[in-house]
């Protein structure tokens, strides 16, 4: 401001008109979550196969939301039968978690799948995250899930996808081998038996 227009502000102030410039642009987001529920109806004309669940904390606060786009359920059956699932803390006012699940499509690319917002990663959150997505997807044959070694996950998973098979995810294995071992040599062979696509070359290293 200074440099650009000669005026002197304080980092406080101009930080302030920061926030009401993004809350002109786009929104609060307590206006956000006023609106959630007209969000979800709106998807759900549009396409109605979308899945997309609200829980409440004693029907008034906010407390779980879920969304799988109808298209992306759809385009899911064209899809490895695969589905990494992780979460991530949210850095903003409100907090909570991000749980996600996603899976590979044809050209090896991430295509997302389902989202949900939750208070923590718990088992509840979890369990509520994998049975609406159960809702969307069924139980398609052959179905492989990946995670790192979260014992919530594992449970989860073995609960409401019971035929599924459990995958652990290798960067999370390289860096407990590496930790353990403390040898790179170790790591490269784990990593090439990993990449492995048959047997014969996966018993070789």
């Amino acid at each position: 401001m200074t440099k650009e227009y000669g005026v002197n502000i304080s980092y406080n102030k101009a930080w302030c008109a920061r926030e009401i410039a993004y809350a002109l642009t786009r929104g609060t987001p307590k206006g956000s979550y006023v609106v959630l529920h007209a969000y979800g109806e709106t998807l759900k004309m549009e396409s109605p196969s979308t899945r997309f669940e609200i829980e409440l904390e004693n029907d008034v606060h906010f407390k779980y939301i879920f969304m799988a786009l109808g298209p992306c359920i759809k385009g899911f059956s064209s899809c490895q039968p695969m589905i990494i699932v992780d979460g991530s803390h949210l850095k903003g006012k409100y907090k909570g978690t991000m749980l996600v699940g996603v899976s590979m499509d044809g050209k090896n690319q991430v295509y997302p799948l389902a989202y949900a917002i939750v208070d923590n990663k718990t088992d509840r959150a979890w369990k509520w995250f994998m049975s609406n997505l159960k809702c969307a997807i069924g139980e398609p044959p052959n179905l492989v899930f990946v995670f790192d070694r979260a014992v919530s996950i594992g449970n989860t998973i073995h609960a409401v996808f019971p035929i599924a098979f459990h995958g652990l995810c290798t960067y999370h294995l390289e860096n407990n081998i590496f930790s353990n071992f403390m040898d790179n040599l170790i790591v490269g062979m784990f990593k090439d038996a990993a990449r492995a696509f048959c047997m014969s070359e996966f018993q070789a290293h």
